[in-house]
């Protein structure tokens, strides 16, 4: 009964010598590239013995990050590292983009993310509508010290495509932008620039 006893503690030793303390990570199933979006199909498990802080660096194959964006080129077999991955600048692969604007420009700075806005452009000929109804996706708030500490300007982060990208740089470096909520209304996609100096009636028929 004791070399019984003596024999199964020795098993038991060996069997936990022999255990496997690997843990399963996601590593790159093909050559990843910067700017794709991280899916099932672009990753496989591999059991790897690292520590704890190691691991905590590491994508884990049960808890695969949905929508993220691959920061720097993974090839093939490697790990995946948590800090390769970002998050998409704004939703439907949007880019975000930032209107630097007075509170007085922009309905007294009454927006929030969510909302939706237009973004006119004055010049001396016209006002044009150059981004209709684009979503925030968020706002510095006077506040909290708008841009650079002043209070007379703040930030409103907007998600647009490559063209509006264009327009909206080109708008900024004119200088002469107001912003209009347009949440809950019509939108204004298709509206005709006004020419200043038009006659009420066609600006009352433009509206």
């Amino acid at each position: 009964m004791v070399l019984a006893g003596v024999l199964g503690g020795l098993l038991s030793l060996a069997a936990l010598r022999n255990a496997d303390h690997r843990v399963a990570v996601a590593v790159a199933a093909h050559d990843l590239r910067p700017g794709q979006v991280l899916g099932p199909d672009d990753v496989r498990t591999e059991r790897v013995a690292a520590s704890g802080l190691v691991l905590d660096t590491l994508v884990q194959p049960d808890a695969l990050p949905r929508g993220r964006i691959v920061g720097t080129p993974i090839a093939t077999g490697d790990l995946i590292p948590r800090r390769a991955l970002h998050s998409a600048a704004a939703p439907r692969r949007k880019r975000a983009m930032s209107i630097p604007i007075d509170p007085s420009r922009a309905v007294n700075g009454q927006l929030t993310a969510g909302d939706r806005i237009d973004v006119l452009l004055a010049t001396d000929t016209e006002i044009a509508i150059v981004l209709a109804d684009v979503p925030v996706l968020d706002v510095a708030s006077p506040r909290d010290g708008g841009i650079g500490g002043s209070p007379r300007q703040f930030a409103i982060t907007v998600a647009v495509g490559a063209r509006q990208s264009q327009l909206l740089a080109a708008a900024i470096a004119d200088g002469d932008i107001l912003i209009a909520r347009t949440t809950g209304a019509p939108s204004s996609r298709d509206l005709a620039p006004l020419p200043i100096g038009s006659p009420p009636s066609s600006r009352g028929s433009a509206a």
